[in-house]
């Protein structure tokens, strides 16, 4: 899980023409499969993270620059990214108590990885490697230093509070 951090200083953003394609190539296919969300990347900010809010009523995603432009971020990362937040919107079950109009962390991720992954196949062609995606995303956290702790991927299984 992410907390939103700013990227520090002394790691370049990607800001490469491929990368900028990529992120469009992204968000159409995701506004073709999932439709009724809004997605939009946060070209202007080094905050690394990635967001699911509603507006009134429409449902949006929105990845921060810090996250869509980090170098070791790649493709398969970024699907799975935004495939995790598109569940907190598309998700059944157990709400953030904070906002009851979202789904858990850990049904999200439970819908990205069936419903949502099968979803934008089908509607795209696209498939994820879920391995890549989180080898990207640790090689990623590495790299934040948060206060003075550093952030990794769990090892073990921590249970569910929403106790799926």
């Amino acid at each position: 899980m992410l907390n939103a951090s700013v990227l520090p200083n002394d790691i370049a953003l990607c800001g490469s023409e491929s990368r900028d394609r990529m992120l469009e190539v992204l968000v159409s296919e995701f506004q073709t499969a999932f439709d009724g969300i809004e997605y939009e990347i946060d070209t202007q900010t080094r905050i690394v993270n990635a967001q699911a809010f509603h507006v009134g009523g429409s449902r949006f995603v929105r990845l921060y620059g810090g996250f869509a432009f980090h170098p070791l971020v790649n493709e398969d990362a970024l699907v799975f990214t935004l495939l995790h937040e598109t569940g907190h919107h598309r998700a059944r079950g157990r709400r953030f108590a904070g906002d009851p109009t979202l789904a858990c962390d850990c049904l999200a991720d439970k819908w990205a990885v069936s419903v949502g992954a099968r979803a934008l196949r089908r509607c795209t062609g696209r498939i994820i490697s879920l391995l890549n995606a989180l080898d990207s995303l640790d090689a990623m956290i590495a790299t934040i230093n948060v206060g003075a702790v550093i952030l990794t991927r769990r090892s073990h299984r921590q249970a569910c509070w929403a106790q799926f």
